[in-house]
């Protein structure tokens, strides 16, 4: 439910923070007061485009917050998959912020996210209805969804196995088209793809080759350094010179002159055991650079053939991977996609004939679901048809139409669409074609009550549903919007005090100009307020006593009412 909002500069609005309740809650007030501008707030909120328009003049931006609680499913899922953190008393807090600049930062939990985003969460969380809002009921594409929405549990395994079928024969045919190609296309790709196997076969890659190579010209490109400094550490170490003598044997030389004389002096043998450590470490060390010296040196033809193969595997990587291993993985895959279109003919023979089979299984589970959403939809129309009874629609007609194709779609073979005529001896006319504001009013209020717990949307807002009713039917429509209260958190903007009486909570809206600057005010009523509220929508600007006793006996009604309304 939608627990606050708070609005920043918005149209008329400068600052606003507002708690609501469950049940039903209901805002009147003045026309030009400023109510459609709170739906557009919440609207704006929930993602709708904005008009910079609506940023207050003389501001710099506008910023709306909408505080939710939701447990539905649905909302929990969007937030896990967009790594949203998930509020621990199940908070949903969306803020949106648009600047004159044309910038604009929305928030969800504090994570900033894309408007696209916003709008799926929000879906879950809020439905907004008005006179000629709510295009997904009268979009026919639609139907079939509210249909499947409303038979879940009779098509569910129905829909899975159809959907993994539908699933397994697009790939199929993705396949087919593939192979088949386009005119002329397939044997350019044949031909490039020998040249790119080819290519790579011929350059007889092997792995870590690329590693190695590397290594070698370091080494051959310094050979003379290299050779300079082994041989002088060599020299140095055991060849020595007339003058000094080579620290080998130096070395040899201490150590025999402290073992004559360590029996006299016990430390001596200490110092004397370490000097022999490195006596056979240098000795040790002698061999390797002997050995590496040896095995060094320059070769002019081995360093340009190494320059030219570093080369070559680096233009090979440019093309088809940054390791050898991935050029060397490349070529598998396109050998494999090689082979099928080379044996295509009778690759694309065989996917035909399992297109085939798997076509004849799905058009049998199409078919079982048509027979099922048939069914469903004749307890639909009977449940539709007493909710426009009971709103004054009892003289209409109203059929759920399923008419089976030959196509296949992704959730079956049937279109579905939503017939009505408001009139005896009127035909059947599609959904989207009523055009009567009152009819169409009360005909989206009976599908949505039938809907509304199948949407598992915790909050309705019902904007002006009360447009070309009154009397009787008014009464209808109220009590119909109290009772979805009773399990969703509703708000209704209305004109009408048969609506306005049968409120949980009424706020007002008003508007009021200072210092030249016109500003837009919501308060919530107490009983006394909301009996003067009512008596002028009865009385217009004028309210009398009589007007005033009129008012408490419509809201006593509307409460006694209210309890017998399960």
């Amino acid at each position: 439910m939608l627990l606050q909002l708070n609005i920043k500069n918005f149209a008329l609005i400068e600052n606003l923070s507002i708690s609501f309740d469950n049940g039903f809650n209901v805002l009147s007030g003045e026309t030009g007061a400023g109510k459609s501008i709170l739906i557009d707030a919440i609207n704006y909120v929930l993602g709708s485009k904005f008009n910079k328009d609506l940023i207050r003049t003389g501001e710099n931006k506008t910023f709306v917050e909408a505080i939710f609680t939701s447990t539905n499913p649905k909302t929990l899922e969007i937030l896990k998959q967009n790594d949203i953190d998930i509020d621990i008393n199940d908070l949903v807090i969306i803020s949106r912020e648009t600047f004159q600049s044309g910038k604009s930062i929305t928030k969800v939990n504090g994570k900033s996210i894309l408007v696209t985003t916003l709008k799926l969460i929000s879906s879950t969380l809020l439905d907004i209805h008005g006179q000629h809002e709510n295009q997904n009921l009268l979009l026919w594409e639609n139907h079939i969804e509210y249909v499947d929405s409303y038979g879940e549990e009779n098509l569910k395994e129905l829909l899975l196995n159809y959907k993994q079928k539908y699933n397994k024969l697009c790939e199929i045919e993705n396949k087919i088209n593939e192979l088949i190609g386009k005119d002329g296309e397939k044997d350019k790709l044949i031909d490039f793809l020998k040249y790119q196997i080819n290519e790579i076969n011929d350059s007889s890659l092997k792995e870590n080759e690329d590693v190695e190579l590397e290594e070698k010209f370091k080494i051959l490109s310094n050979s003379e350094k290299i050779n300079n400094v082994l041989n002088n550490s060599y020299n140095y170490l055991y060849t020595g010179s007339e003058e000094t003598g080579s620290i080998y044997d130096n070395l040899g030389m201490i150590i025999k002159e402290l073992c004559s004389v360590q029996q006299n002096l016990p430390k001596i043998k200490e110092i004397s055991d370490v000097l022999k450590d490195a006596y056979y470490n240098i000795e040790g060390s002698i061999e390797q650079i002997r050995s590496i010296k040896d095995s060094v040196s320059y070769d002019e033809r081995e360093l340009e053939y190494i320059n030219s193969r570093i080369y070559q595997i680096t233009g090979l990587k440019k093309k088809y991977g940054s390791s050898i291993q991935e050029i060397l993985n490349y070529r598998d895959k396109i050998k494999l996609q090689y082979n099928e279109m080379i044996n295509s003919n009778e690759i694309i023979q065989k996917l035909k004939n399992e297109k085939n089979n798997l076509a004849k299984e799905l058009k049998i589970y199409g078919e079982k679901l048509h027979l099922e959403r048939c069914k469903i939809a004749q307890d639909l129309q009977l449940k539709i048809k007493n909710e426009l009874n009971f709103v004054g629609l009892e003289k209409s007609t109203f059929k759920v139409n399923v008419e089976l194709n030959e196509k296949f779609q992704s959730n079956g073979m049937d279109r579905v669409q939503f017939y009505i005529s408001t009139n005896p001896g009127e035909p059947l006319k599609p959904l989207e074609k009523i055009v009567s504001g009152g009819e169409l009013s009360r005909i989206m209020l009976a599908l949505k009550t039938v809907f509304v717990d199948k949407d598992h949307i915790p909050s309705v807002i019902f904007d002006e549903i009360d447009t070309g009713i009154s009397g009787r039917i008014a009464q209808c429509v109220a009590e119909k919007m109290y009772a979805i209260s009773k399990n969703h958190q509703v708000f209704c903007v209305t004109h009408l005090p048969q609506i306005a009486c049968i409120s949980d909570i009424h706020y007002w809206v008003s508007k009021e100009v200072k210092d030249e600057k016109t500003y837009t005010k919501i308060k919530k009523m107490d009983n006394e307020e909301k009996e003067y509220e009512i008596a002028r929508m009865i009385g217009g600007s004028e309210v009398t006593k009589l007007t005033v006793e009129h008012a408490k006996e419509l809201i006593k009604m509307a409460n006694f009412r209210k309890t017998e309304i399960s």
